[in-house]
C-alpha cells in the first residue's frame, strides 16, 4: 500500500517542471508545430523570435488588431519570458492575453504567418501545456487540416477529461473525422460545455469568424439532436429528466448568443439550434414563448434564419396569439409579408401567420395600430393560409367588431378601422369567397354582425342592391347617434372667416371639427342631411364658391374609412342630381379620377355615380350654352387659396371638359368599378392617342390632339398644386406612365413637383406623408418618376441634386435620384451617361463630410457598378486616371531608384482602382478601344511598382481581367501591335511576387496567342523559363487550369513558327523544354506526368522525347526521381515511340563524338571539355536504366510476341539502334566501361528475342576467333540471363541446357580469366535456373567447374566465382554431387585456412566458400566428418579470431548452426572436445561461437539422446566453467581479461540450462554434485577460480528454476558455509567468491516453497554463518548483500524460533564497540521490519532495551538510523513507541 509521503511524491513528480533535468528541458523545447523535433532542438530563442515575428507582422498587415500584442508576446523582452518563473497571478494574465491572441488568429490559423505566430506561443510561452484546451479549440475546427495533425503531436500526456475522445488519434497522428467530435459532443459532457464556453468567448470578443461558427452551428446542432434522441429511452419521467437535463446544458449558451448583436452568424448557428429543440424536445408553452422572445431579443438585421426559426416554433405552439414581443418584433420588419411568401414555398407559415394576426388583432386601440390593420390585411390577401385559418382570423376580426364601440373622436377609432378592414376583404379578389365562407360556418351573431356592416356600407356581393340609389340605413339607436352628433356640432365654429375652400395651401382650423361630426353622421341617412345644412358649409353657396364641394373631396382623398369617403362621394352625388349645374365644376375631376383609383370596390363604385351625374349635368349645361357664353369656373381663383396655386391652373374649355367626360371617363365606368388600376391605363391611352385610334376605327368622334395636350396640362397643373400629397402620388403614377410623344411634356410639366420636391427636404415631405399616411419612400419614387430621359431638365436637376453638397442629410430623396438615374441609364444618349457618368464617378471617389455625402459616395459607387457602362464612358474614366509613374525615359536610372511615390498617390490610386472595376465587371462586349488605355495602365503599374518598390497586385489583377474580357468578347477583331505591349506582360509575370497575377497574366498570353500569335512569338519564350520558377510549382486546380490553357495556345504557335523557319529548331525547341525542366522539381507529383506528357505531344513525341529525357538528366543527372519519372513517361507510349526515343538517343551520342556537333550542344550543356568518354558513359548508363525498366522491357517482348506485323515494323528499328551502339562500341575499343555498358544496352535490347533464339546465335558468337567478340557474347547471355524473369518454354530450357557443354569448353580452351570468369557465371544461372531438369548435363559439367581452371585457379575472382556456382550445383543435384566432395572439400577449407593465416582473406571468398560449407552441410552432412568437421571448426575459430565484418560473422555462425544440427552427435561431440583448445587458444569469440554450437546441438537432440551423451556434455561443461582458473592462475599477457571471461561464463551457463532443461534429476543430481566436488579438490588458488564459476553457474540455476530445485541447496550446503567461513576478504579473488556465495543462497532462499530452510539441520549452519558476516561485512562494506540474505532466510524460515535466534544474535551485535557493526545491525532490523511486518515485532520486548540504548549512541549515523527503523516501527504498529522507551 502506498504511504501517504508517496502519494505526494507522485503528484509532485506529476505536475513538476524538470527545471533541473537538461533532457527533458530539451526535449520541451524540440516540441514544435512547423519544425521536425530533431531540427527545432537546435533552434535558439532569437533564431526562432525573428521567424516567428515575420509571421506576427504579416498578420499585422491583414489585421490592425494584432498590434496590440507587440508590448507582450511579440516583444524583445518575450525572449526571455520563462512560465516557470512566474507567479500564478503572473501567469493567470499571461492566460488571458495568449487566449485573446488564440481567439483572434483563428481565422487566419491556416495561412503560413498564422502558423508562425502560433509557433511562437508554442516555443516561447507553451501553450500547449498551459492553455492546452483553449488551443485544441482555436485548431479544432480545421481537424481535417495537416495544422491539426501537428498540433496533436505535442499535446501533453496529461489533458483535460473533455479530450480524452484525442488519445487514438494521438497515438496514430490521424485527424480526428468529423463524426467523432459530434459523438464526442454528445456523450462528453465536458466538451460539451468547453466548447460553448469557448466560442461564446470568442464572440464576447469580437473575434468570432465564420469557420468556427459553422463548426460549432453544426456540430452543437446533430450533438443536440442526438442527445434528445437518447433522452426518449426508458420511462416517461425519465424522459422528462433528460429532456430538462439536456435543456439547462444548451439554453444559457444559446440565450447569451441571441443577445449578441454583432454577432449574425452566431444566431443563425442559435437558431438552427433551436429549430432541432423544437422539432425533437416537448416543449411547454411558457418555454416557447421564451424560446421565441429570446429569438426576436435585440432582432435588428432580420435574416431569414431567424423567421425560419420561428415558423418551426411557431409550429409547435397551441397558443392563440405570439407573444407581445414577439408579435413587435415582426411588425417591425420593413417586408415581413415578402418575406413569409418566399419562405412559405418551402415551410409552413401558417401557424405563425394566424397567431401574428390574432395577436394584433387582441392588443389593438392605438393610434398606430392602423399600420397593424394594414399587416393584417397583407398577410390576409398574400395566400399565405389555408381558407380555414383565413375564417378563424375573419372570425375573430367580427368578434371584436361585436364588443368594440365607435369612437370617433379618438386618435384611433378601432371599430371603424375594423370595419374597413372587414369591407376589403369582402372585396378582395383573393379572400372574398372565403369571406363569404366564413359568415355562412359562423354562429348566428357574428354573422349578424358581418351582415350589418355589409348592408350598412353596401357590400356588393354579399347583400342585395336595392333599386335607389341611397342604402338604408339600419341603425339600431338614431336617438344615440344623434346626440352624439349634435354634441360635434356644437364643437363646430360657426363661421369659416375668409376661408373658402378646405383644398387650400393654408391649414384650415375648422376642418378637422367638420369631420369628426360628419364622421358620426355617416352612421345614419338622417344625420348626414343634417350636416350637409350645417350653415359654416354654406351650401347655397356651392355654385359660387368651392368650399362645400372640397370639405367632401378632401374626405374622400384622404385617409378615412371607407364608409366615410363612401359617404363624401355620395353627398355629391346626391347635391349634383337635384342641383341644376350652373358653374364649371372641372376642379372635381382630377379628384374623382383619385377616387376611381381607390383600392376599395365600394369608393369606386360611389366614384361613378360621382362622375354619372357630373356627365349627366354637363351634358345638360352644354346643350344649353352652345350660342352663349362659357360657364365660370368654380374656384378658379380660390380653389387651393388665394396664391400663386390657384392662379397656375391650366383650366380647361367646356367642351374639352365634356369631351373628357363623355369620351375617356363614361365608356369605361364599369371597368374603373372592376379594377382599381383600369382608370390609369384608359388615361394613359387618352392622352397618347391610343384610345382615340380605336374609336376612330369604329367610327366614333373622338379628341383632337390640341384636346390631349390641353387635358395633359390641366391634369398636370393640379398635381403640381394641389395640397394632397395622397393625391400628387396616384395621380402621378398615371402620368409618369405616359411613353414617346407625350413624355418629354409630362415631364416638363411636372418639372415643378420634382424641382419642389428637391427643395423642401425630406423631414417637410416626411411630415405631410405622415399626416396623410402615406409611405414616404413610395412617394419620392412617384416624384422621382417624373425625370424622363428625354427631359434634360429634370435629368440636369437630379444631376445638380446629387452633385451639390447638403448640410441636411435626405437619404430617402438622394437613394431615390440615384435608383431613377440608375433605371433611365440604358435610355440616355451617350453624351448624358458620360456626364452622369463622370458625375457619380467623382462622387463615388470624393471624401464625405456628412452623412448626406456619404449617402450619396455609396449611392454613386452602386449605380455605377450596376448600370451598364459604354465604351465611351469608360473611356472618359480612364482618361480621368491620372498616371501613377512619371515618365521614365527623361531620368536616369540612379535618379529612378531614388524616386518616391507622389504624396497624393493614395488618391489616384483609389481613383484608378474604381475605374478599373467598374472596366473589369463591364467587360460583357467587346471594348476593344478600351485594350490600348489598359495596356498603358499596365505598363504604368510597372514603373511605379519600380519606382515606389510597392507592387498593387489588386489593380494588376483588375487590369489583366479587363483585357482579357475584351480579348473573349473580340476574337474576330484584328488587335494591333499598339493595342497590347507583350513586353510588359512578359516583365509582370517575370518580377510579380503574387501568384494571381501571374496567373492571369499568362491566362491573357494564352488568349493573346490565340487571337493574335504574331504579337507574342518574339516575347513569349521567356514567358515559359518564369513559368517553371512560379506558377508551376502551385499545385491548385485554378494553376493546373492556367499552365494548362498557356501551354494550349502558345506552344502549338512556337511549334508553327519554327517550322516555317526550314532550319533546325532544335536550338527553339531545347529552350522551351528546358524551361519546363528546370522547373521539374517544383512541379506537383500529382500533376507532373499529365504536364510533361501534354508538352511533349504538342512539340512532337517521336521527334522531341528523346531531347526532354536528356535534357531531365543532364539537369538533375542523378536523381532517382527524374529517372522513375521517365521511365513512366516512355511507358506512356508504343513500343515503335520507344525506340524511335533509342536511336535518336544514340544518335546524340555519336553526335558529341564530331568535331563538328550538331544539334548535341543544344542538349548535352553539361558537358567539360575532353570529356566524351565520361559524357557517353554517363548518358548510356542513362539509357539502359531507361530501357532496362521491366514494364518497359515485357512490353518490348509483348510487342515482339503478340502481333506479328508490329514485329516485322521493329525489327528494322532494332537493327538500327544495335549498329549504333555497335558503332559507339568501336569507337572506344580501350574503354573497357563503355564496351560492358554497350553490351547490357544490346542484352537489354535483345531480350524481346526468345531462349530457343537467342541460344544458337550465341553459339555462333562464340565460335567466332575473336576473343573481344566471344567474351562480348558472353556478357550478353551473361546479362539475358540475371535479368530475364520471364517464363521459358520447355525447349528453351532444353537449349540452354545442351549450352552447357559449350560453356565449359570454354573454360577448358580460354587463357583469359574474364571468358572463364563469365563462363562460369553462366554456368551458375543456367543451374540456377534450368538445372533440375536435366541433372546429368549438371554432373557433366561439375568436373570442369572442380578443376584446376576454376576452384584450383590463382585468381580470387575465379575461385570465388567457382565456389558460388558449386554452391548451386550442390543444391541442384545433392546426392549426385557426393563423388566430387573429396576433390572440393579439401581444396576448399585449405584456401580458407590459407587465406586466414595469412590474414589476406577476402570477404567474397570467405562468404563464398562458407556458402559451399553450407550447402554440402545442408545437403550431404554425412560427407563431413572426422578431420574434416575438426578442420571445419579450427578454420570457423580462425575466421572469429581474424576481425572480419558482421556479414563474413553472420555466414559463418550460419555454417556453424548447420553442423549442430546436420552432424551425427556423437561425432559433433568429438569434435569439439577436440578442438576445444584450439578455440580457447583463438581466443573469446571462438569459445562463445563453439559453446553456441553446443547450446544448438542440446537443443536439438531429445531427452533420450542427451540422457546417452551426458558423460560427453559433462566433460564439454567441465572444460568451459574451468576457463577461469587457466586464465587467471596464473593471470598472463594472453590471459583473457575480466569482461571476456564473464562473457563465456555466461555463454557456458546459457549451454548448461538448456543441458538442465533436457536432463531429468536421476542424471543431473550426480552430475551437480560432482561439479562440486570437483571446483573443491584443487589447490587453493584454483579452487577459489573453479568455486567462483560453479557458484556463478548455481546462482543462474536456482534463479531459473527457482522453488523447483531448491533442495539442491543441501548438496551446497557445507561448501558455501566452508567458503563463508575461511575466506579472506582482503583479497579480491576471495571477496568476489565470498559475494557470488552469499547472492546464491540469497536466491536460494527467496525461491523456498517447500519449508526446506526450516529444517534446523538447514537452517543452523547457514544462519549462524550468515550472521557471523556481519562482523566481516561491516569492515569489507558488504552490508548490504548479507543483510538482504539473512532478512531472506528470515523469510524462508517463517518460524518464531528461527526468527529469535536471528534476532537474539543481530541484538547482541548492536552493544559491539564497532560502530559499523552497530549500524549494519539497524540496518538488519529495518530490513527485516519492513518485509516481515508485525510478525517480526512479536519480538519487540526483547528490542526495547537495546534500542533505548542506541537512541543516544555516540555515532551519528547509528542514531539517525536508530530513529528511522522506531519510526519504521510505528507505522507498522500504528502506535508510538515513546511510552515503551521511557
Amino acid at each position: 500500500m502506498a504511504t501517504a509521503l508517496a502519494s505526494q511524491l507522485a503528484q509532485i513528480r506529476a505536475h513538476s517542471t524538470n527545471a533541473l533535468d537538461l533532457k527533458a528541458q530539451k526535449k520541451a523545447h524540440s516540441q514544435s508545430l512547423l519544425f521536425a523535433s530533431h531540427h527545432a532542438a537546435t533552434q535558439d530563442y532569437d533564431t526562432l523570435f525573428q521567424i516567428c515575428q515575420e509571421g506576427w507582422q504579416e498578420l499585422c498587415r491583414l489585421d490592425p488588431r494584432f498590434l496590440e500584442f507587440a508590448g507582450d508576446l511579440f516583444s524583445e523582452q518575450s525572449k526571455q519570458e520563462d512560465r516557470t518563473q512566474m507567479t500564478a497571478a503572473q501567469n493567470e494574465s499571461l492566460d488571458n492575453v495568449l487566449e485573446d491572441f488564440m481567439g483572434l488568429i483563428g481565422a487566419r490559423l491556416l495561412l503560413k504567418p498564422a502558423q508562425k505566430a502560433i509557433e511562437w506561443l508554442v516555443r516561447r510561452f507553451r501553450v500547449h501545456e498551459y492553455n492546452t484546451t483553449c488551443l485544441i479549440l482555436t485548431f479544432l475546427p480545421y481537424h481535417t487540416s495537416n495544422i491539426f495533425a501537428s498540433l496533436l503531436r505535442i499535446l501533453p500526456e496529461r489533458r483535460s477529461a473533455a479530450f480524452k475522445f484525442l488519445h487514438p488519434y494521438i497515438q496514430s497522428s490521424a485527424n480526428p473525422p468529423r463524426h467523432t467530435i459530434v459523438h464526442t459532443a454528445a456523450h462528453n459532457q465536458d466538451f460539451f460545455n468547453a466548447l460553448n464556453l469557448y466560442t461564446l468567448k470568442v464572440c464576447r470578443s469580437e473575434q468570432q469568424y465564420p469557420a468556427l461558427l459553422s463548426f460549432w452551428s453544426s456540430v452543437m446542432s446533430e450533438a443536440v439532436s442526438s442527445m434528445l434522441d437518447r433522452s426518449r429511452l426508458g420511462r416517461l419521467e425519465l424522459q422528462q429528466q433528460n429532456q430538462e437535463d439536456v435543456l439547462r446544458c444548451i439554453m444559457p449558451s444559446l440565450a447569451e448568443g441571441l443577445a449578441m448583436r454583432h454577432c449574425p452568424d452566431l444566431r443563425v448557428g442559435c437558431y438552427m439550434i433551436l429549430t432541432v429543440l423544437s422539432s425533437k424536445a416537448s416543449l411547454s408553452e411558457e418555454l416557447l414563448a421564451a424560446i421565441m422572445e429570446m429569438v426576436v431579443y435585440k432582432w435588428k438585421d432580420v435574416t431569414h434564419a431567424g423567421l425560419i426559426c420561428l415558423v418551426v416554433l411557431a409550429q409547435r405552439k397551441q397558443a392563440v396569439a405570439l407573444p407581445k414581443k414577439v408579435s413587435k418584433a415582426l411588425i417591425s420588419i420593413g417586408h415581413l409579408t415578402d418575406d413569409l411568401v418566399l419562405l412559405s414555398k418551402d415551410y409552413n407559415v401558417e401557424k405563425l401567420v394566424l397567431t401574428l394576426i390574432l395577436g394584433m388583432l387582441t392588443r389593438l386601440g392605438r393610434a398606430g395600430d392602423a399600420d397593424r390593420l394594414r399587416l393584417i390585411r397583407l398577410l390576409l390577401e398574400a395566400n399565405l393560409m389555408q381558407p380555414k385559418l383565413v375564417a378563424t382570423a375573419l372570425t375573430h376580426i367580427l368578434r371584436l367588431l361585436q364588443g368594440t364601440a365607435s369612437s370617433p373622436g379618438a386618435d384611433f377609432d378601432s371599430r371603424s378601422a375594423l370595419a374597413d378592414l372587414f369591407l376589403c376583404l369582402c372585396d378582395s379578389e383573393t379572400v372574398g369567397s372565403v369571406v363569404q365562407a366564413a359568415l355562412e360556418d359562423t354562429d348566428v351573431e357574428v354573422r349578424q354582425t358581418g351582415l350589418t356592416i355589409l348592408q350598412k356600407h353596401g357590400g356588393r356581393n354579399n347583400v342585395p342592391e336595392t333599386p335607389d340609389d341611397d342604402v338604408e340605413m339600419h341603425d339600431t339607436d338614431d336617438t344615440s347617434i344623434a346626440v352624439q352628433f349634435e354634441d360635434l356640432v356644437e364643437r363646430i365654429p360657426a363661421q369659416t372667416a375668409f376661408e373658402t375652400s378646405f383644398l387650400s395651401h393654408s391649414e384650415s382650423y375648422v376642418f378637422t371639427s367638420l369631420c369628426d361630426a360628419f364622421l358620426e353622421a355617416c352612421r345614419s341617412e338622417r344625420t348626414l342631411d343634417a350636416f350637409t345644412e350645417l350653415p359654416v358649409l354654406r351650401k347655397s353657396l356651392a355654385m359660387t364658391e368651392p368650399l362645400f364641394v372640397s370639405f367632401f373631396v378632401r374626405v374622400w382623398c384622404g385617409h378615412y374609412p371607407v364608409a366615410a369617403r363612401v359617404a363624401a362621394l355620395r353627398m355629391l352625388s346626391k347635391y349634383f342630381r337635384t342641383e341644376k349645374l350652373v358653374v364649371d365644376v372641372q376642379v372635381l375631376l382630377p379628384y374623382a379620377l383619385y377616387a376611381l383609383a381607390d383600392s376599395a370596390p365600394l369608393v369606386r363604385r360611389a366614384a361613378t355615380e360621382v362622375v354619372l351625374a357630373l356627365a349627366s349635368s354637363y351634358k345638360n349645361v352644354g346643350s344649353q350654352i352652345e350660342s352663349s357664353a362659357a360657364l365660370p369656373i368654380l374656384g378658379k381663383a380660390q380653389v387651393y387659396g388665394p396664391g400663386k396655386e390657384s392662379e397656375e391652373i391650366g383650366w380647361l374649355p367646356l367642351p374639352a371638359v365634356i369631351a373628357f367626360l363623355q369620351e375617356w371617363l363614361l365608356p369605361h365606368l364599369e371597368e374603373f368599378r372592376l379594377h382599381a388600376d383600369q382608370m390609369g391605363r384608359s388615361i394613359v391611352n387618352g392622352l397618347t392617342g391610343n384610345a382615340e385610334k380605336k374609336e376612330a376605327e369604329k367610327g366614333h368622334q373622338t379628341s383632337s390632339k390640341s384636346v390631349r395636350a390641353s387635358i395633359l396640362a390641366w391634369l398636370c397643373s393640379h398635381v403640381v398644386n394641389t395640397p394632397m400629397y395622397a393625391v400628387k402620388a396616384r395621380l402621378l403614377l398615371v402620368l409618369t406612365r405616359i411613353s414617346k410623344v407625350g413624355r418629354t411634356a409630362t415631364a416638363t410639366l411636372l418639372t415643378p413637383i420634382l424641382a419642389g420636391t428637391i427643395t423642401y427636404g425630406q423631414s417637410n415631405i416626411e411630415k405631410h406623408c405622415e399626416k396623410e399616411n402615406l409611405d414616404v419612400s413610395q412617394y419620392i419614387d412617384r416624384v422621382m418618376d417624373i425625370a424622363m430621359p428625354d427631359d434634360d431638365q429634370t435629368i440636369k436637376l437630379l444631376q445638380d441634386f446629387i452633385s451639390n453638397s447638403h448640410t441636411t442629410a435626405d437619404p430617402l430623396l438622394e437613394v431615390a435620384a440615384f435608383r431613377r438615374l440608375s433605371n433611365l441609364w440604358p435610355l440616355f444618349k451617350q453624351q448624358m451617361q458620360t456626364s452622369l457618368g463622370r458625375t457619380m464617378l467623382d462622387l463615388a471617389l470624393r471624401g464625405f463630410s456628412s452623412q448626406s455625402d456619404e449617402v450619396k459616395q455609396r449611392e454613386a459607387s452602386e449605380t455605377l457598378r450596376t448600370v451598364k457602362l459604354s465604351t465611351e464612358t469608360l473611356q472618359s474614366f480612364m482618361q480621368a486616371c491620372p498616371n501613377l509613374s512619371d515618365d521614365g525615359s527623361k531620368r536616369s536610372s540612379k535618379r529612378k531608384r531614388t524616386i518616391s511615390p507622389p504624396s497624393d498617390s493614395g488618391d489616384d490610386i483609389k481613383r484608378l482602382s474604381f475605374v478599373l472595376e467598374l472596366v473589369e465587371s463591364s467587360v460583357t462586349e467587346a471594348h476593344l478601344p478600351l485594350l490600348a488605355k489598359l495596356s498603358h495602365v499596365m505598363a504604368d503599374l510597372q514603373g511605379y511598382k519600380q519606382q515606389s518598390g510597392i507592387e498593387l497586385y489588386y489593380l494588376e489583377l483588375l487590369t489583366l481581367d479587363s483585357m482579357r474580357g475584351i480579348l473573349d468578347h473580340s476574337t474576330r477583331v484584328r488587335i494591333e501591335r499598339n493595342d497590347v505591349r507583350v513586353d510588359v506582360l512578359v516583365d509582370c509575370i517575370r518580377n510579380s511576387a503574387d501568384p494571381q497575377v501571374q496567373q492571369s497574366t499568362l491566362l491573357l498570353v494564352s488568349l493573346l496567342a490565340s487571337i493574335a500569335p504574331e504579337l507574342i512569338l518574339h516575347d513569349v519564350m521567356p514567358i515559359f523559363t518564369f513559368m517553371g520558377s512560379s506558377i508551376l510549382s502551385r499545385s491548385d486546380d485554378y494553376s493546373a487550369y492556367v499552365v494548362k490553357q498557356t501551354m494550349d495556345s502558345v506552344i502549338p504557335r512556337i511549334m508553327d513558327s519554327l517550322r516555317k523557319r526550314r532550319t533546325d529548331s532544335m536550338s527553339g525547341v531545347s529552350e522551351l523544354l528546358l524551361s519546363f525542366v528546370a522547373a521539374f522539381r517544383h512541379v506537383p507529383l500529382d500533376r507532373r506526368l499529365t504536364l510533361f506528357r501534354s508538352l511533349v505531344e504538342m512539340v512532337g513525341v517521336d521527334e522531341y522525347l528523346f531531347a526532354l529525357l536528356l535534357l531531365l538528366h543532364n539537369k538533375l543527372p542523378h536523381s532517382k526521381e527524374v529517372l522513375q519519372f521517365s521511365i513512366d513517361l516512355l511507358d506512356c507510349y508504343a513500343t515503335e515511340t520507344l525506340f524511335k526515343t533509342a536511336d535518336r538517343y544514340l544518335a546524340t551520342f555519336l553526335d558529341t563524338l564530331n568535331v563538328k556537333k550538331t544539334f548535341s550542344v543544344h542538349l548535352l550543356t553539361r558537358d567539360p571539355p575532353d570529356s566524351s568518354e565520361q559524357a557517353v558513359t554517363d548518358l548510356l548508363s542513362h539509357l539502359i536504366l531507361l530501357v532496362g525498366d521491366k514494364r518497359l522491357v515485357t512490353k518490348v517482348s509483348q510487342s515482339f510476341a503478340l502481333e506479328r506485323t508490329q514485329a516485322e515494323r521493329l525489327r528494322p528499328m532494332l537493327s538500327q539502334i544495335t549498329n549504333q551502339t555497335l558503332s559507339i562500341s568501336r569507337r572506344f575499343p580501350r574503354c573497357s566501361e563503355i564496351n560492358e555498358l554497350c553490351q547490357r544496352l544490346l542484352a537489354i535490347l535483345l531480350s524481346g528475342l526468345s531462349m530457343l533464339d537467342f541460344v544458337p546465335t550465341l553459339e555462333n558468337l562464340l565460335d567466332s576467333a575473336d576473343i573481344e567478340t566471344r567474351l562480348d557474347a558472353l556478357k550478353v547471355f551473361e546479362l539475358r540471363l540475371q535479368d530475364d524473369g520471364r517464363p521459358t518454354p520447355v525447349n528453351g530450357h532444353e537449349a540452354c541446357l545442351g549450352f552447357l557443354t559449350k560453356l565449359g569448353s570454354v573454360i577448358e580452351d580460354s587463357e583469359e580469366d574474364s571468358n572463364r570468369r563469365v563462363a562460369l557465371a553462366c554456368i551458375d544461372s543456367i543451374v540456377e535456373r534450368f538445372g533440375k531438369k536435366d541433372v546429368d548435363a549438371v554432373v557433366r559439367v561439375t568436373s570442369t567447374v572442380a578443376g584446376s581452371n576454376c576452384l584450383g585457379a590463382a585468381s580470387e575472382e575465379i575461385r570465388v566465382t567457382s565456389l558460388l556456382c558449386l554452391s548451386t550445383i550442390v543444391e541442384v543435384s545433392q546426392d549426385e554431387f557426393v563423388p566430387f566432395v573429396p576433390q572440393t572439400l579439401p581444396k576448399t577449407l585449405s584456401a580458407l585456412s590459407s587465406e586466414i593465416e595469412e590474414g589476406s582473406c577476402s570477404k567474397r571468398l570467405h562468404n563464398a566458400a562458407y556458402s559451399f560449407l553450407s550447402t554440402l552441410l545442408l545437403y550431404t552432412p554425412w560427407t563431413i566428418a572426422g578431420p574434416d568437421l575438426c578442420l571445419l571448426l579450427k578454420v570457423s575459430h580462425g575466421s572469429a579470431n581474424a576481425g572480419l565484418d558482421e556479414d563474413c560473422s553472420g555466414e559463418r555462425r550460419a555454417t556453424l548452426g548447420l553442423v549442430a544440427k546436420q552432424i551425427e552427435p556423437r561425432e559433433c561431440c568429438s569434435a569439439l572436445q577436440k578442438t576445444w583448445a584450439n578455440a580457447m587458444a583463438e581466443g573469446p569469440e571462438a569459445l562463445k561461437e563453439q559453446l553456441s554450437v553446443v547450446e544448438r546441438l542440446v537443443g536439438r537432440l531429445s531427452k533420450s539422446a542427451i540422457g546417452r551423451q551426458s558423460e560427453a556434455f559433462t566433460r564439454l561443461l567441465t572444460k568451459a566453467f574451468d576457463l577461469r582458473r587457466i586464465q587467471f592462475c596464473p593471470r598472463t599477457e594472453d590471459s583473457y581479461d575480466e569482461n571476456e571471461v564473464d562473457e563465456v561464463e555466461e555463454a557456458s551457463n546459457t549451454a548448461a540450462i538448456a543441458l538442465v532443461t533436457k536432463v531429468n534429476d536421476t542424471i543431473f543430481r550426480p552430475i551437480f554434485a560432482q561439479l562440486v566436488e570437483w571446483a573443491a579438490t584443487s589447490s587453493v588458488k584454483a579452487k577459489v577460480h573453479r568455486q567462483t564459476t560453479i557458484y556463478k553457474f548455481f546462482m543462474s540455476f536456482f534463479e531459473r528454476f527457482k522453488s523447483i530445485v531448491t533442495n539442491y541447496a543441501a548438496l551446497i550446503i557445507e561448501d558455501a558455509v566452508d567458503i563463508l567461513k575461511k575466506t579472506d576478504l582482503t583479497d579480491e579473488d576471495s571477496k568476489f567468491l565470498w559475494s557470488k556465495v552469499v547472492q546464491t543462497l540469497q536466491e536460494c532462499f527467496r525461491h523456498d516453497q517447500d519449508g526446506f530452510w526450516q529444517s534446523p539441520t538447514h537452517f543452523g549452519p547457514v544462519s549462524e554463518v550468515l550472521l557471523d558476516q556481519l562482523k566481516q561485512a561491516s569492515e569489507a562494506s558488504a552490508a548490504d548483500e548479507v543483510v538482504a540474505s539473512i532478512t531472506e532466510l528470515a523469510v524462508a524460515a517463517d518460524s518464531a524460533a528461527h526468527h529469535k535466534t536471528i534476532n537474539t544474535a543481530v541484538l547482541q551485535y548492536m552493544r559491539s564497540a564497532s560502530p559499523a557493526l552497530r549500524l549494519a545491525a539497524v540496518k538488519c532490523q529495518q530490513s527485516l521490519t519492513a518485509r516481515l511486518g508485525e510478525e517480526w515485532l512479536a519480538l519487540l520486548p526483547e528490542m526495547l532495551p537495546f534500542i533505548s540504548e542506541l537512541q543516544e549512541d555516540d555515532d551519528e549515523k547509528v542514531e539517525r538510523e536508530t530513529i528511522r527503523w522506531i519510526k519504521q516501527i510505528e507505522e507498522v504498529l500504528g502506535e508510538s513507541l515513546t511510552p515503551m522507551l521511557q
